[in-house]
């Protein structure tokens, strides 16, 4: 079997969030690949601990997926906050005699992690606003992933666990390695969040608000509890209409939003300040600003940072996106802001602004999360269509079995079962499992 269906097999999402399947990209021909360890949202410890813990792992999934893509560069791009991490990282790379892969120290600011950022950073090359990073010849893929492709093709191991940080407003702020399918409610009778705090999903920046009733999927890689009056909360909980209102009240035109905004540093035609315009004064929905909402990486550097008004382009954004029919934005010759370096956001500047930085503190490692009641396992977690179940009512499961398929030629993977098991009820959402 070759390393592109072990991985699609194993069922590889990119881990960082996006949840794209990771076979799809193995089987690109980049000449750079780079291991994103950036980390960049605030108060996480996830790839911090799976560096620390798998590194070997990490650097022999980035050296099969260079050789599998036959890229000749590799880069491990990381904070330079993590710098007590470079000897083990690059004593890694020098046992595995991989002398192609470098270690990249990244400033710390925000959105150091995102894609497009990094391959800029890194390489010193722009992604089209209409395209993705194979365009100008490079793949990147998360640290958790090119560990997750070492264990797939060399152990046969697919994904049904993953490292989690569960942050913020709690008594135990901890790390863990956490089944999919396990309730967030488990995981916050552990973390003990204090009075009057809303749980977010993925991060403080670009996560999303859930329940203690919601589960933990592939993409899930952290769980953070903010007060409800902080700033951050505020802009992911307010209505549409609100958002409307304030932005008609208070918005200046004073273009902070824009001249913050990575995307358009990068000299993409995205002006934040410009979809304000059209949402407060009723221009064309169907024009280039609104069609800009398809180059927003949805961020909030505008939003949570750059607006003086806690205005939202980000959610305008999101707004508009969901409207739009047709994409046409042209392609374009782009020139980076020279001015690009200076306007990066600091991450102490960004959660001092967000009255975070007293939660900034290393969590613990636990290990394992223990948990023994029934996992809720959703059939889609990835970007893509959707995956079959192949089980039903009744049937004992193995850990590391197969629960779903995938119609063939599309873009799926499959899920599999994170314990041994009996499958309690199947439907073409999700799959229960008793352990």
């Amino acid at each position: 079997m070759s390393v592109i269906d072990k991985v699609k097999n194993a069922g590889i999402v990119g881990a960082g969030g996006a949840g794209f399947p990771t076979y799809v990209k193995l089987n690109s021909k980049p000449d750079t690949y780079i291991c994103n360890a950036a980390e960049c949202e605030p108060l996480l410890y996830t790839d911090y601990y799976v560096i620390k813990n798998q590194i070997t792992d990490i650097i022999k999934g980035l050296k099969i997926a260079m050789e599998t893509t036959g890229a000749k560069n590799g880069f491990f791009a990381i904070k330079k906050k993590r710098s007590k991490l470079f000897p083990l990282i690059e004593e890694e790379i020098k046992r595995q005699k991989a002398d192609n892969i470098k270690l990249f120290q990244l400033g710390d600011y925000y959105p150091a992690g995102d894609e497009q950022s990094l391959v800029y950073d890194v390489t010193g090359r722009i992604v089209p606003q209409k395209g993705i990073p194979i365009d100008v010849g490079v793949v990147v893929n998360n640290a958790l992933t090119l560990a997750q492709i070492a264990n797939a093709v060399e152990n046969n191991v697919p994904v049904y666990q993953r490292y989690v940080s569960v942050v913020g407003e709690v008594e135990n702020p901890f790390v863990a390695i956490v089944n999919v399918g396990t309730p967030f409610k488990a995981l916050i009778e552990h973390a003990k969040p204090k009075e009057d705090t809303v749980l977010i999903e993925g991060g403080v920046m670009m996560g999303k608000v859930k329940t203690p009733e919601d589960v933990l999927t592939k993409t899930t890689g952290a769980l953070v509890f903010l007060n409800k009056n902080n700033p951050a909360v505020r802009e992911k909980t307010a209505s549409f209409d609100s958002v409307t209102r304030f932005s008609k009240a208070a918005c200046c035109q004073c273009t902070e939003c824009t001249v913050l905004c990575p995307r358009h540093n990068l000299g993409h035609d995205i002006e934040p300040h410009m979809i304000m315009r059209t949402l407060n004064y009723g221009l064309d929905s169907t024009s280039h600003i609104a069609q800009a909402a398809y180059l927003c990486c949805q961020c909030g550097v505008c939003s949570m940072f750059a607006c003086p008004f806690g205005l939202s382009p980000k959610r305008v954004y999101a707004h508009f996106r969901q409207k739009l029919k047709d994409y046409d934005i042209p392609p374009k010759e782009h020139r980076a802001d020279p001015f690009n370096e200076a306007k990066k956001i600091p991450t102490k500047r960004l959660m001092a602004r967000l009255s975070i930085l007293h939660l900034d503190i290393e969590p613990e490692f636990i290990g394992e999360f223990e948990y023994s009641g029934d996992y809720i396992i959703p059939l889609t977690q990835h970007i893509g269509a959707p995956s079959i179940p192949v089980v039903e009512e009744g049937d004992k499961v193995s850990k590391g079995e197969p629960i779903s398929k995938c119609e063939e030629k599309s873009l799926c993977v499959p899920v599999h079962s994170p314990v041994n098991g009996i499958v309690k009820k199947v439907n073409n959402n999700f799959v229960i499992i008793g352990s």
